[in-house]
Parts: C-alpha cells; sequence; structure tokens
C-alpha cells in the first residue's frame, strides 16, 4: 500500500510539471495554479478509473458470498451479517457503550480551513466475527471503518479518560507508518496515541467516537485467511481489510454499477479538465 501511496504521488507530481511545462510561456503567476488545478483534476479523474478494478474485485466478492462458494486462502473474500465479540465485548471509551471495536480521537475545532489535526487518537478491537449464512467468519485485523459515522462524545468522560490513560508519544512524521501497520495488528488490541504537543484543552476540544456494537450487521472485505477462517488486510495485493455496515448477503447487483458510475465520472473529469486546459493554452490570459 505504501508502494502505491508513493506511485500514486509520482504520477500527481508528473501530471502538474507536464502541465506547467505546456504553459510555462503564459506570463504571470497564474500558470502555477492553473498547472496545479489541473493536474490535480486530471489525477482525481485517473484515480477513479484506476479504482474500477477494486469495485469489480469487490463485487465479485460479494457474488461468490451470495451463491454460497467457500472462499479460498488468498482470495479476496466478503463477509456480510451480524458481528458478535468471540469471548467479551469492549467497553467504548467515552460513550460507555459495548462494542467490538471502537475509534476515537480528540483535538481542535474545525475553523473552516480543513479539519485541523488530532492532539489524540485510539483504537480498540476485541477478537469478533461475522455472521454469515453459511458460518462465522473471523476479523483477523484491525479494519479501516467505511460509513461509520462518528457522534460527539462527552467532553467530562474524554478529559477523565486522557487523565487515567499512558499515551504512546509520536510525532507527526512517525503516524503515517503507524497508522499503516495498525491495519496488519490482529485483535485484540487497543492503543492510545498522543500526536505531538496537545493543542487544546480536552474540554474545550472535539472528542468524536466510532464505534461497531456487536449484532451490528456489517459487510467486511478482505484476504482470505484459511488457517485463521478470517479476512484480514494484504496491503501489497488486495488492499486493507475494510468493514462498513450494513449489507444483504443474499443480495448483490447483477451488475457492478459502482464501477460503471466510475468509469464515466473518471473519463468525464480528464476530458473536461482538457478542453479547459487546451482552451487557456490557446487563449492565455493577457
Amino acid at each position: 500500500m505504501a508502494r502505491n501511496c508513493t506511485v500514486a504521488i509520482i504520477v500527481w507530481i508528473g501530471l502538474v510539471g507536464g502541465y506547467f511545462y505546456s504553459i510555462r510561456q503564459i506570463p504571470g503567476s497564474g500558470k502555477y495554479f492553473a498547472a496545479f488545478g489541473m493536474g490535480t483534476a486530471v489525477w482525481i479523474g485517473l484515480a477513479l478509473l484506476h479504482g474500477i478494478r477494486f469495485q469489480i474485485a469487490d463485487w465479485r466478492a460479494k457474488q461468490r458470498l451470495a451463491r454460497g462458494e467457500r472462499p479460498h486462502d488468498g482470495e479476496l473474500a466478503a463477509a456480510t451479517g451480524p458481528v458478535s465479540a468471540g469471548f467479551e465485548s469492549l467497553t467504548a471509551p467515552f460513550s460507555g457503550r459495548p462494542c467490538v471495536l471502537y475509534e476515537y480521537d480528540i483535538g481542535p475545532p474545525d475553523r473552516g480551513q480543513g479539519r485541523p489535526a488530532r492532539d489524540y487518537v485510539g483504537f480498540g478491537m476485541a477478537r469478533c466475527t461475522v455472521r454469515t449464512p453459511y458460518g462465522e467468519i473471523g476479523l483477523g485485523s484491525y479494519p479501516v471503518l467505511e460509513s461509520v459515522f462518528e457522534s460527539e462524545a462527552d467532553r467530562d468522560a474524554a478529559e477523565e479518560y486522557v487523565a487515567n490513560t499512558t499515551f504512546e508519544e509520536l510525532e507527526g512524521l512517525a503516524l503515517v507508518p503507524k497508522m499503516l501497520s495498525i491495519h496488519k495488528s490482529p485483535p485484540p488490541l487497543k492503543e492510545d496515541w498522543q500526536i505531538g504537543t496537545p493543542s487544546i484543552e480536552v474540554r474545550h476540544a472535539v472528542v468524536t467516537e466510532k464505534i461497531i456494537a456487536p449484532g451490528d450487521t456489517v459487510t467486511a472485505i478482505g484476504r482470505y485467511v484459511a488457517a485463521q477462517n478470517a479476512i484480514v488486510s494484504d496491503t501489497e495485493q488486495k488492499g486493507y481489510l475494510r468493514l462498513r455496515r450494513g449489507g444483504d448477503a443474499m443480495r448483490v447487483p447483477a451488475f457492478p454499477w459502482n464501477a460503471v458510475w466510475s468509469f464515466f465520472g473518471g473519463i468525464a473529469i480528464v476530458v473536461v479538465a482538457n478542453l479547459i486546459f487546451f482552451y487557456v493554452r490557446a487563449h492565455p490570459p493577457q
């Protein structure tokens, strides 16, 4: 996955550099913003096109589940159904709700310039399984949560938690490899991180919490490991283990419509961006 991120960054830099080279003769500083905007827009379009194969792979995994096919070792597999803790469930740190996994973060409020960096971040996960119509499949690593909405938590409870918890201190650059590694970590796990020097007191911070509760219906997609009867993250080939709320194990679209919309959306973005680029190049501002 880190290699894929590096490739994506190189492609973006190449696009921005290529567009700038094509309009370098245009006077003024607007060419820098134009190159940045065009390169970014085309990169987004290409990213949508690149993601089509993953969307089709997800659709095929859900199709195999709906047909009742047992996943083979190493292949991308889907598991849809109620989730339950293997032994004891966890307690969410701020709300006190029972859960099989949680995430939280604490930090300054958004002031309209994008979400600021967090001061405290934490994760917890119990051993748990998804009960599909064809048997239980375990979740073998911490997933990326999709469509799991965060809720604001009690600041008093968060302040007490921070005061009584030993945090692992991380600097900004250390956060990325740490975040990548957690998605390879098997349960049970509990991580509490302090990111640099806290920028705001907890009583004035934004405190949010995400949980998956026992009995919630979820859809998980990841690499199947037959020896563990579990699906896990495979950051080199299959991507992260992903988990989202909801899903129906027996009903899957007959056609991968998400991939179709991504294809047309990606093509539209690339075409429109280049039409604008060639117009600006042919009619440079004076």
